[in-house]
């Protein structure tokens, strides 16, 4: 069993204030002069034992109170077999000449940036990939600049190729399960998908820019 917010089962220290409780409750009892002292004798003992009961249940009951209460707010789950497996991932940024194109945040690239970036912890070290740089084992932060000024460049790798450049950077890691997601429009002349990915789970983002009515040209004219 996990726990979303773990760091809340600090309050189960709590459970002290009920035991403390317990253990220094004080009973003052009064004296009451009898002349069948065995009989009195025998009602006190039964009382004594009653009280120490009913004190007994009450405090389970508030331990057990608080520790619901606890374990509510820190919302216990059990995480699938899959989730616990050790993953290793690479990201493709598509900085292509494509994701120019436009939308109501910036340019596509631009946008995949921002999106990343604030998505990505800023401390967890990533592998990025573009087409024509490599980012191995590095923190977001200290690349984020860098990567807001990625230029756009005219080579375009197909996905055979993106899997290739992320094969090469992930074998090193022990990781058991690879996988890679790449963030593009997706040009048609990028897909040529062949055997390389049976080993790499791939998850694709598709991009798309504001769509831009037809046009016209009626003449062209050219001056030397």
């Amino acid at each position: 069993m996990q726990f979303k917010y773990p760091e809340l089962l600090w309050a189960l220290l709590l459970l002290l204030i009920p035991i403390i409780i317990h253990l220094f409750q004080l009973r003052r009892f009064r004296r009451t002069a009898s002349t069948n002292v065995r009989l009195l004798e025998t009602v006190v003992a039964k009382t004594r034992k009653s009280r120490s009961l009913k004190k007994l249940l009450l405090l389970l009951t508030r331990m057990l109170m608080i520790t619901a209460l606890v374990l509510a707010f820190a919302e216990p789950f059990i995480a699938a077999e899959s989730a616990l497996i050790k993953k290793v991932t690479a990201i493709y940024i598509d900085n292509s000449f494509s994701m120019q194109a436009r939308t109501e945040k910036g340019d596509l690239l631009e946008v995949a940036i921002q999106d990343l970036m604030s998505g990505l912890p800023a401390n967890e070290a990533v592998t990025i990939i573009t087409n024509d740089r490599t980012f191995v084992e590095v923190s977001p932060a200290e690349i984020k600049n860098e990567l807001l000024r990625l230029p756009h460049t005219y080579r375009q790798l197909n996905m055979d190729e993106v899997i290739l450049k992320a094969h090469a950077v992930l074998e090193r890691n022990s990781a058991i399960k690879r996988q890679l997601l790449a963030i593009s429009d997706f040009q048609r002349s990028m897909f040529t998908l062949s055997d390389s990915i049976a080993d790499l789970d791939l998850h694709l983002v598709q991009l798309l820019p504001e769509p831009i009515g037809n046009i016209a040209l009626d003449t062209l004219y050219m001056n030397n």
